[in-house]
Formats: structure tokens, C-alpha cells, sequence
């Protein structure tokens, strides 16, 4: 019997390439930032890998990248989680039932993702005086950082095709 069969592998490439990218995007200084603003890498990265499990494994890659995600914040841990849950569980359905999975739409549901994730967090953390502020914060803070993320989906689309080509399932 082998211990890392096809699926297994995948799941072991996978939680690598998580904790790898969270690594890439908690350093400070070591990913440069556009407009002052850095990729949320992590996010694009369980898109894509959600993109090419479906929707129940997507979910759980989802949960467990939010919640490393949520040791790192200063949000109520498991806010990462729940959101990145919804976000993987969706892309991955839309995927299985509605849409083809091609780079086309691995940019959009990347940029849909951060954008959701973006402003979700904007609404439950930012004051009741930057309400006001909504104009500055879609200009200067929403759409840098979803353009430089969803610029990063095609490192990752590419990358997670091959892990699924080459570790089939057995």
C-alpha cells in the first residue's frame, strides 16, 4: 500500500504551497508593494487550488488557509476561515456547475475573491467616521491590491494545473 497516493500528494503539495505563500506574504519587505498596497497572495492561491478540487476540498483548503491566515491578524480568529470557506466553496461550485475552468476565469473569481475579502474586512474593522472615506478606500486600497493579486493568478493557476496533471488520482 502506498502512503502518498495521487490524492494524498496533492493535499501534501497543496498545504505546502499555503504555508509557503503565507510565509511570502507575512514577511515584511520581502514582496514588494504597488501603490502601497501588498498582494493577498494566499487568497488567489486557495481560488486557484479550489478552481481544480471543487467545492467540498476547495472549502477545506479554504478554512485551513483562512485560519492560518487568522494567526497572523488582528481580526477574531476564524474571520479569515469563515470568509475564505464561503469564497472556495463558491468558486469551487461555480466551477463544477457552471463555468469552465480556464485562466479567463481564474482572473475574474481572483479578483471577485479579494475583492470580497477586501471589503468585507473594510466593513466590519474601518470606523463609522470612514464611511465617508469609501471614495479613498476603492481608489487607493481596493483596486491596487486587487489588480497586483489577481496579476499573481496565473503563477498560481499554472502551478496548481500541473500539481493536478502530474498527481492524479489513483
Amino acid at each position: 500500500m502506498n502512503l502518498l497516493n495521487g490524492t494524498r500528494a496533492k493535499w501534501v503539495v497543496y498545504g505546502l504551497e499555503i504555508f509557503l505563500v503565507y510565509i511570502l506574504q507575512s514577511t515584511p519587505a520581502l514582496i514588494p508593494e504597488i501603490f502601497g498596497e501588498k498582494p493577498m497572495m494566499v487568497v488567489v492561491c486557495v481560488v486557484s487550488i479550489a478552481l481544480f478540487e471543487g467545492d467540498v476540498t476547495g472549502m477545506w483548503f479554504g478554512l485551513g488557509a483562512g485560519l492560518l491566515l487568522d494567526t497572523g491578524s488582528i481580526a477574531p480568529f476564524g474571520f479569515y476561515g469563515l470568509i475564505l470557506l464561503v469564497i472556495c466553496f463558491g468558486c469551487g461550485t461555480l466551477v463544477m456547475y457552471l463555468m469552465r475552468n480556464n485562466m479567463v476565469t481564474s482572473l475574474i473569481l481572483g479578483f471577485i475573491a479579494v475583492s470580497v475579502v477586501s471589503v468585507v474586512q473594510w466593513l466590519c474593522f474601518a470606523s463609522p467616521q470612514s464611511a465617508n472615506d469609501a471614495g479613498f478606500f476603492v481608489i487607493h486600497i481596493l483596486l491596487p491590491r486587487c489588480i497586483y493579486s489577481t496579476a499573481l493568478m496565473p503563477l498560481f493557476y499554472y502551478f496548481n494545473r500541473a500539481i493536478t496533471t502530474r498527481l492524479y488520482d489513483e
